[in-house]
């Protein structure tokens, strides 16, 4: 049996068995893709209809795979973290996880294909997932100028004509980003209910956003790359010419295999207190499937290592209440 078990292959996931393997710890880290976040590209288009190899980054997101904020700050360490497990023979399994389980004192995880493993701590960290656009042109462009994440790319974006679509806080705070370094921002908020946030009334008086509202989105089009999004509001269609389009319809947490295990909000994160703890005892969360929600490389690096601190403290405890049982 392990001393701990870290579902996930993320920023979280892999900080955590970092500082695991730093405390000498049997762990076993069981993935699907190592890197998260940070595996993943986007490119633009650039003037000549060629796409920008310079502008090659690393977030795109096909379905199901992890979403979030790929600060270039951290991408070094996580993958120094994959450098170091890789090496390690026994730590890394990628597979599937199918079901987690409370069995007497210990955890039993079911694989895909190496069947059920078991350990003393379980550390969550699977990341969440984007709601997607479904509309016309969306999945064909998906990394190739439309991503899942407008404001990774913020920087990039100088002098660009971007478009927004979305309805939350995270749509604002993207178009708020975007609107210092871009020529042309269009925010286009697709929930029927207006947003009366001091953000958002902001945001309505800045030259660079054009605030777009009632409207629906019917395609997102160009040829290599994406070029214009197609708008409509009572029969009249607008197209808007962009160099790329941000999707932030909301996300979704990857948090099913312990949904009968532990607390979640009703959108399904996992509620951790201060120190990553979930409602089950040994069982950890960390990373953006939690109510810690960070979104960034950085902070979930943070948020793993101070999960399997907190795991070790747990391991630490079972492991003397097993040699000194029935001592005095």
């Amino acid at each position: 049996m392990h001393d701990l078990i870290i579902v996930g292959g993320g920023a979280a996931a892999l900080a955590a068995t970092s500082y695991a393997l730093g405390k000498q710890l049997d762990v076993l880290v069981i993935y699907e893709q190592l890197g998260g976040k940070t595996g993943q590209h986007f490119t633009l288009q650039s003037e000549s209809d060629h796409l920008v190899s310079n502008i090659l980054v690393n977030l795109a997101f096909p379905s199901e795979q992890l979403v979030g904020e790929a600060q270039f700050a951290g991408e070094e360490t996580v993958h120094l973290f994959e450098r170091q497990i890789k090496a390690r023979s026994g730590v890394a399994m990628r597979d599937r996880v199918l079901n987690v389980a409370r069995r007497d004192d210990a955890f039993q995880i079911e694989t895909e294909r190496h069947g059920y493993q078991h350990s003393t701590a379980l550390l969550i960290a699977t990341g969440v997932a984007p709601r997607t656009l479904d509309v016309r042109g969306a999945r064909e462009f998906l990394g190739l100028g439309l991503s899942y994440s407008a404001t990774t790319y913020a920087r990039l974006l100088n002098g660009k004509t971007v478009a927004v679509i979305g309805s939350n806080d995270r749509t604002l705070q993207g178009v708020a980003e975007l609107a210092r370094t871009v020529a042309q921002v269009y925010l286009i908020w697709i929930d029927p209910e207006p947003n009366t946030s001091s953000l958002m009334d902001l945001l309505r008086r800045t030259p660079t956003v054009e605030v777009i509202e009632q409207h629906q989105v019917l395609e997102v089009r160009g040829t290599s790359a994406v070029e214009q999004v197609l708008i409509e509001r009572d029969g009249q269609q607008r197209a808007l010419d962009v160099d790329a389009a941000f999707v932030e319809v909301g996300l979704k947490p990857m948090s099913s295999i312990v949904h009968d295990l532990v607390k979640m909000t009703a959108d399904g994160f996992i509620e951790v207190n201060e120190r990553n703890e979930t409602s089950l005892p040994g069982l950890f969360a960390a990373g953006d499937v939690t109510t810690a929600f960070g979104e960034q490389v950085l902070i979930a690096i943070g948020e793993g290592a101070r999960a399997a601190h907190s795991a070790y403290r747990h391991i630490l405890e079972k492991l003397l209440a097993r040699t000194y049982a029935g001592l005095d």
